[in-house]
């Protein structure tokens, strides 16, 4: 038996070609090396748009038979994790007949840079992936390749998820983000004692932008753009809308000067008028979240939105609006909106609680802790949601004769849990992705404490109401020196909430804002006025012109569902577009 005790690749010879010889292992079989890997590609089917990861190619065989039955949108990622083999490979492969097709060979130890790898080839995204080992150089890193495997399906599946998802709501993301940056511009424009540019009120011909039906918010509403630059100077209680929010009332009213409270949509209803939040949180874009708002607007609560929020429920809140920005899709027109604006922009969430827990410590100060309840991601039998929420009431107010008072806790999808005090609790798919999701991106960190005392198991920091109360009361002893402002900088007022909001109005560079919003508001109309006047042949521009306005402005087609690679210029396909920029030209009229 040969020995490699210098544990650097050996090319052993066989009857019937090379086999490897790798920390005392046979990469190859020592009889025939080529048969496994070529039978098992004879016997492959490859469906249309898919990605093959072939696993440690090493010698590369296989790889000339796989590029032959490779369908033309499929595409070949060879993927080594070892540095050596990597380099034994390329010394012993010719692998530039593949230079020029669907094909790339990469060396990596990260399963991160393997998805971002993933996500830029050129024909992305695919339907499929199958990986192949290729050589036994997998078993050597068996981990890493078993990772890659998961996580490039879950690339994959998470990409057509968001796909039907933006499908579903692109088009009121895009119409919500354009009417709430006028309602931005109109207020900065007003806080900056200027008129709004002629070119963004005059309307276009049959503007419907008059129309209440619009639901544009209320003029009387202040409107700002976060920019992360913010921090409240106290510790911050997020409320959730579970049910365990109900369990923690007598705490948040014993402890109310202690903290922040950020309520969640649905939970400002729960609260008030007892308790009454420092700030809701509100993410949703459709109509339904408008009940949340019911008999809240005489509160005049400061709302943080993302930009693709509602209008209509803006209006009902009644109170100061502060924008952040989520990145829902990788859109060229979000990219060139931030980078005018420079706005705080999150990771998307799915989940207002959890946006707002991210939204937390983007604003808060590093070494202040962050408490949330009401964050259950499950109920027991009875109500989904805690007393007093928009869900709770909308439930009651639907009884009748044949309808059951907790028709909400029957769902498809519906599975028993196992929660906290070991108790049985009903969850369903999307509750548990969230679930998963808190736990991939919070459990660590220790700022986030979890004082609720239903629900899943975040695996998290977790508190009782007594340790809570020390928590603060420590935080509290840390800053009795720190400046008598609790939240923002440069205020005097005692009310925590106005003192945060009024320094976000002092800091805000409301001239130059304007002036870079305005100046993208009217580069859009002017853009979307061009491209219509060329639809409808009034004013011809050059195929280049068009395609790099169309290109630019995915906003008018990332919604439609042959846009999953981009615009086309099929006649069909601009003519919906054509639909789309005329609805927004309304818009911006």
């Amino acid at each position: 038996m040969i020995n490699n005790k210098d544990e650097k690749p050996l090319l052993i010879q066989t009857d019937r070609g090379f086999s490897v010889l790798y920390r005392n292992k046979y990469l190859y079989s020592k009889y025939n090396p080529q048969a496994a890997i070529t039978t098992q590609i004879a016997s492959l089917q490859i469906p249309d748009s898919t990605l093959i990861l072939c696993l440690s190619p090493v010698l590369g065989y296989g790889l000339k038979e796989l590029a032959e039955k490779l369908p033309p949108s499929s595409y070949i990622l060879a993927l080594e994790c070892d540095q050596v083999l990597m380099r034994f490979s390329l010394d012993h492969y010719d692998f530039s007949p593949f230079a020029q097709q669907r094909f790339s060979y990469i060396r990596t130890d990260s399963v991160a840079e393997v998805l971002k790898k993933i996500e830029a080839l050129p024909l992305f995204p695919f339907k499929k992936c199958i990986a192949l080992s290729f050589s036994g150089g997998v078993q050597l890193n068996q981990t890493f390749y078993d990772e890659v495997r998961l996580y490039a399906d879950e690339v994959i599946s998470r990409f057509w998820k968001n796909r039907i998802t933006l499908m579903h709501l692109g088009r009121n993301y895009a119409h919500n983000t354009f009417r709430n940056l006028l309602s931005l511009a109109r207020s900065l424009a007003k806080s900056s004692a200027r008129p709004m540019r002629e070119s963004l009120t005059r309307s276009p011909e049959n503007s419907l932008a008059g129309s209440p039906a619009w639901g544009l918010p209320s003029t009387k509403s202040n409107f700002r753009l976060l920019t992360g630059d913010e921090r409240i100077r106290k510790p911050l209680l997020i409320a959730g809308a579970g049910p365990s929010l109900d369990t923690v009332r007598d705490f948040i009213i014993k402890n109310r000067n202690s903290f922040f409270l950020l309520a969640v949509d649905a939970a400002a209803a729960a609260l008030l008028p007892d308790i009454q939040p420092d700030a809701i949180v509100l993410v949703e874009s459709q109509y339904w979240i408008d009940s949340a708002f019911i008999g809240l607007h005489k509160y005049g609560i400061p709302i943080f939105a993302d930009l693709t929020a509602s209008p209509r429920a803006l209006q009902a809140c009644g109170g100061n609006v502060y924008f952040f920005c989520t990145e829902y899709a990788r859109l060229k027109y979000l990219e060139r909106l931030y980078q005018t604006l420079h706005p705080l922009t999150l990771p998307p969430m799915g989940s207002v609680g959890l946006t707002a827990i991210q939204l937390a410590l983007a604003l808060t100060a590093p070494h202040l802790p962050i408490l949330h309840t009401g964050l259950d991601f499950a109920w027991q039998n009875g109500l989904t949601h805690a007393t007093g929420s928009s869900p709770a009431k909308k439930l009651f107010a639907e009884i009748t004769r044949t309808e059951s008072p907790y028709k909400l806790s029957v769902s498809t999808g519906m599975q028993r849990i196992s929660g906290k005090r070991g108790l049985s609790y009903w969850t369903t798919p999307v509750l548990s992705g969230y679930t998963e999701l808190y736990r991939h991106t919070f459990a660590g960190n220790e700022r986030v404490i979890d004082i609720g005392t239903e629900g899943c198991f975040l695996n998290g920091r977790q508190a009782d109401m007594t340790e809570a109360e020390r928590i603060l009361t420590d935080v509290g002893k840390s800053n009795i020196n720190a400046d008598s402002t609790a939240i923002g900088t440069g205020c005097s007022q005692t009310n925590a909430a106005d003192s945060f909001f009024d320094s976000v109005c002092e800091s805000d560079t409301a001239n130059e804002r304007y002036e870079a919003l305005c100046g993208y508001l009217a580069g859009e109309a002017e853009a979307l006025t061009v491209l219509n006047d060329h639809l409808q042949g009034k004013r011809s521009i050059s195929e280049h012109m068009m395609e790099q306005l169309f290109a630019e402005r995915d906003y008018l087609y990332s919604h439609f569902p042959d846009a999953a690679r981009g615009y086309s210029l099929d006649l069909g396909f601009l003519k919906r577009a054509g639909i789309e920029l005329r609805y927004l030209l309304k818009i911006l009229g």
